[in-house]
């Protein structure tokens, strides 16, 4: 009886390794993205290029491309489709009309134009008069309990994980720097729910169980979070050491996930195997970052009925020392129902993957342009007859 026993599980340890050693990596098939002309917008004396911050929304019948810029605190409005300058809101810095510095900003209408400003933790309703209309302080910190971790984030909206209006709620993302032992499911939240009419501030998403084994740095490289929102208002979060996309409603507390990855052997590893609270310098962590792939933001095209995720694949042969660091870059490609189609690698140049669009021309990505006078896209177009 116990030799047979014994032979029982010798079978069954045989059969498992046989099925692990023969187990292939998910195959992800490579399809056409269409580079089209460039998306040129030509600039004033008053404007620069290297903005902070864009949104591309619909006004009245006009498509408009509207950006941060620095130089004189601005919003600037260019008509998307004749590429010519439209208008420009001026904002203060102080003063009863004061916003700070121009940062990130959400267009509803003309008299609901939101700005928040990270340092000041205030969220600004403002006319496109420049006038300030409301403020909001939104103070995340207070929510944290002095006998349990919980890890509140810092709100910090960009191009790609934008100021969303939705109803009532203003939706926003962000993280707390660093890192600590003891991150769980729910304790570390990325997502907040600000309540426009009665302040209310409610939280979601934690970080996948991946982020809870191992440290990834602190900084933004891995730990900022990317979001857009579905055409039925759905969260969709991408999460740069998670191959899979988070999808849930607002009111979920659940969520379902979809594998969006490049496909193949890629395992991405944290800096260290041990949670922990320690500092790990910049030249290790870009180095960490250069070895490893890692995801990027997601954006809808409405237009084509796709999801486009961007993925940087490692390359150990860049120089950590030079800035930007720019790692080769694939697009995956998902129909509506987070399906993967396909994937496409970029040819190279330097894209500045924070300040990405989705028009009816196609997929923009800014990149670096030969003149200062002009703001410059590289347009992508699925090919439809790939799928």
């Amino acid at each position: 009886m116990v030799r047979n026993f014994f032979l029982f599980i010798l079978v069954c340890v045989s059969f498992s390794l046989c099925a692990c050693s023969t187990k292939k990596a998910r195959q992800v098939q490579e399809v056409s993205l269409k580079e089209l002309a460039d998306c040129v917008f030509v600039l004033d004396d008053s404007t620069v290029a290297s903005m902070e911050y864009l949104q591309y929304f619909q006004r009245n019948d006009s498509a408009i491309l509207a950006f941060t810029n620095r130089y004189d605190n601005s919003v600037v409005l260019y008509d998307y489709k004749s590429k010519k300058n439209v208008g420009r809101i001026h904002y203060e810095k102080e003063g009863g009309d004061g916003i700070g510095e121009v940062f990130s900003f959400c267009y509803v209408n003309d008299d609901s134009i939101y700005h928040y400003h990270f340092n000041l933790r205030t969220l600004f309703r403002t006319n496109n008069e420049g006038k300030v209309l409301e403020k909001h302080l939104i103070n995340t910190y207070s929510n944290a309990s002095p006998d349990s971790l919980f890890i509140a984030p810092v709100l910090f909206p960009r191009t790609n994980s934008p100021l969303t209006v939705v109803g009532d709620k203003m939706l926003m993302a962000g993280f707390m720097m660093g890192e600590v032992e003891g991150e769980n499911d729910e304790n570390r939240p990325v997502m907040v729910y600000y309540d426009l009419k009665t302040g209310k501030l409610d939280y979601s998403d934690s970080y996948p169980s991946v982020y809870h084994k191992g440290h990834w740095g602190g900084g933004f490289i891995y730990r900022n979070p990317y979001f857009t929102i579905s055409p039925q208002n759905e969260i969709i979060l991408s999460f740069a050491a998670d191959s899979n996309l988070r999808v849930h409603s607002m009111n979920e507390k659940g969520f379902r996930e979809y594998y969006a990855g490049v496909g193949g052997d890629y395992v991405i590893t944290p800096i260290e195997e041990r949670a922990s609270s320690k500092w790990i310098n910049k030249d290790e962590c870009n180095r960490h970052y250069i070895d490893n792939l890692s995801y990027g933001p997601v954006f809808y095209d409405k237009y084509r009925c796709v999801y486009y995720r961007i993925a940087r694949l490692p390359d150990p042969s860049i120089d950590i020392h030079k800035t930007p660091i720019i790692k080769p870059i694939e697009i995956i490609v998902l129909d509506k129902s987070f399906e993967v189609i396909g994937k496409c690698r970029l040819k190279e140049d330097k894209y500045w993957i924070n300040q990405c669009f989705v028009g009816e021309d196609g997929f923009h990505i800014q990149v670096e342009s030969e003149s200062e006078d002009e703001l410059r896209f590289k347009t992508f177009v699925f090919a439809i007859d790939e799928k």
